[in-house]
């Protein structure tokens, strides 16, 4: 909870420590914010030389620091941590530290016990902490999970999700086994899934190289990590689940999710981070219904817009930490199984919380533009 009880009239004030691909669009985010008066951007940390030159060039007076610690000492309301993986939940402590709200790519941390006293500090503190992917706050995917949740396929049994990429040019940590495809990519899907299905208890999995050397710049990785990532889930309710993860497809063409039921299936088009519709089976009606995007402007960086709002509109974003906390224990214990060859217990749950779409949705059908949202047609 945030420690007053006014909602804001300034614009909320966004630091920003890192700069790497995802910056730009985490601006974009931010230039929608910006006009409307919602939000202001602050310092923002880029520790190379190369890439603040490229900043300034095409975005002529940021205003760009060296060092972390100016952003933590501005006076900005809410830092936003884009650096790599291993470095996300010290820069989060000490953003909460100095009574900052966090949003923090993924993963929070390492280790479950490293983010569960991150998210602990933010409790104690009355901050929000709010940690990438956001998938749950997609319009498209919380109508999708409106469908299911109102039992329009029967009981939920069985599903699959996929999520991969040729690799990292430019980011060795993707390769060099610290952060695994599960944990890089496939944290979309169990986002999903355990939203969906609801929390994990078990896990069986197992992993693959299928490239045995990595080029990123003029490094070159000779033993790169695991790049391929097969688990299967069993969830609380008694559903199964497999999410494919890898680091080493080069092309996909199908849904994000597949969702099967005793009374019909249902498919979440595109990526869960990207949805573009979705098709629902129902055995009574005997036929597949499509249903068109929900506010089709919608971005996987929109977690950054929804702690804006959240912070003007005096209330805690749609983010419920144990979610958080419980993909890392998945991902731990896939990692154990993995290397055992057995399957993993999995104790955390997931604390219950409403996706549903509560406002009216508008008809965007006939919209002129639709990289704009339906409030700047």
């Amino acid at each position: 909870m945030i420690r007053d009880n006014q909602a804001r009239t300034a614009p909320v004030r966004v630091g920003i420590i890192g700069a790497g691909n995802v910056l730009w669009a985490y601006l974009q985010v931010l230039d929608r914010l910006i006009p409307k008066g919602q939000a202001l951007l602050g310092p923002v940390c880029v520790r190379s030389e190369e890439r603040r030159s490229e900043l300034y060039a095409r975005r002529p007076g940021i205003h760009i620091v060296e060092d972390a610690q100016q952003v933590l000492t501005s006076n900005v309301d809410v830092v936003l941590i884009i650096t790599s993986p291993d470095s996300h939940a010290q820069l989060a402590r000490r953003a909460l530290e100095h009574g900052k709200h966090v949003v923090v790519e993924k993963p929070l941390a390492q280790t479950r016990a490293e983010a569960e006293a991150v998210a602990e500090l933010a409790e104690k503190l009355g901050l929000h902490l709010l940690t990438a992917p956001f998938v749950q706050l997609a319009p498209t995917f919380r109508s999708f999970w409106s469908h299911l949740r109102r039992g329009e396929i029967g009981r939920l049994h069985s599903a699959r999700g996929l999520y991969g990429n040729a690799g990292s040019t430019w980011a060795s940590w993707y390769h060099e086994g610290r952060i695994s495809p599960l944990a890089e990519v496939g944290i979309y899907n169990l986002k999903s899934l355990a939203a969906i299905l609801g929390s994990v208890i078990e896990v069986f999995a197992a992993q693959h190289t299928a490239t045995k050397s990595r080029t990123i710049g003029a490094i070159e990785i000779l033993q790169p990590g695991h790049d391929v990532s097969h688990v299967i889930l069993r969830h609380e309710s008694g559903a199964l689940s497999n999410v494919v993860s890898s680091h080493a497809i080069q092309r996909y063409r199908r849904p994000a999710l597949e969702i099967y039921g005793t009374a019909g299936t249902a498919n979440l088009l595109g990526d869960d981070w990207d949805p573009r519709g979705f098709e629902i089976w129902r055995n009574e009606t005997n036929r597949w219904e499509n249903y068109e995007p929900i506010e089709g402007t919608w971005t996987w960086t929109d977690g950054l817009a929804e702690i804006v709002r959240a912070l003007q509109e005096n209330r805690p974003p749609l983010a419920n930490i144990s979610h958080d906390l419980h993909l890392l224990d998945v991902i731990e214990a896939a990692d154990q199984s993995a290397r055992d060859g057995k399957w993993a217990r999995v104790n955390s749950r997931v604390d219950e919380y409403d996706l549903s779409l509560r406002e009216e949705i508008r008809d965007v059908h006939h919209v002129h533009d639709h990289t704009r949202p339906a409030d700047e047609q």
